[in-house]
């Protein structure tokens, strides 16, 4: 049929490339579709009535540049975050203030260190900081524009369960890292909280 070797090789080659851009699509389509079913399965979860908070557990501890004994620190600084969580699933942050050191404040990502009474304050307001990037993901879209958003409340629901790795930077220091037990690409859009220990008792410095 075709007498010039050169035209056949021409024609299997553009036969080659053509099932292989169409494999590529099919497989792009499939990547999309998968990734779609599991936005649309988390959003029908979060969307379900009552919610757990997730188990949260104790992991590895690390010191760094220093020595010492943190055995009750551990678990002093598991029930903050503990408390944190459930509070945050429940949507009242009305202990919070007393959480935060009255000598050191709270560091709120871009927000600077809030003293007790600004966080009181602000708690106070309807739709507030708290409630918009925390627990309300219908106001975090309009503070975002954006329909792709979690609030930390979804974040800590997705994710399983949490592991808390600690990491003491000395004596009254510490940097927690909260691994999830599913959903793990999540736990990056987490801050680490940061913890403080003040006239012998712990409090929470920089939020998650």
């Amino acid at each position: 049929m075709f007498e010039n070797p050169e035209t056949v090789m021409n024609l299997l080659c553009k036969r080659s490339l053509s099932e292989k851009k169409c494999g590529l699509f099919l497989f792009l389509g499939l990547v999309m579709t998968l990734s779609c079913a599991s936005a649309s399965a988390r959003e029908n979860f979060l969307s379900t009535t009552n919610l757990k908070s997730p188990d949260v557990r104790a992991g590895k501890v690390f010191l760094a540049g220093h020595t010492g004994d943190h055995s009750k620190d551990t678990p002093e600084i598991l029930r903050l975050i503990k408390t944190l969580v459930e509070d945050t699933i429940a949507k009242d942050f009305s202990k919070l203030p007393d959480q935060v050191s009255p000598k050191d404040g709270l560091l709120l990502d871009l927000k600077g260190i809030w003293t007790r009474e600004e966080i009181k304050k602000e708690l106070s307001k309807e739709g507030n900081y708290f409630e918009t990037y925390f627990f309300d993901r219908e106001l975090l879209k309009k503070q975002k524009e954006s329909e792709n958003v979690r609030t930390v409340r979804d974040l800590f629901l997705l994710s399983g369960g949490i592991e808390v790795e600690f990491y003491y930077e000395s004596m009254t220091e510490c940097e927690l890292k909260l691994g999830f037990k599913e959903n793990k690409e999540l736990e990056k859009e987490l801050l680490n909280p940061y913890f403080k220990k003040v006239q012998g008792k712990w409090y929470l410095h920089r939020m998650f």
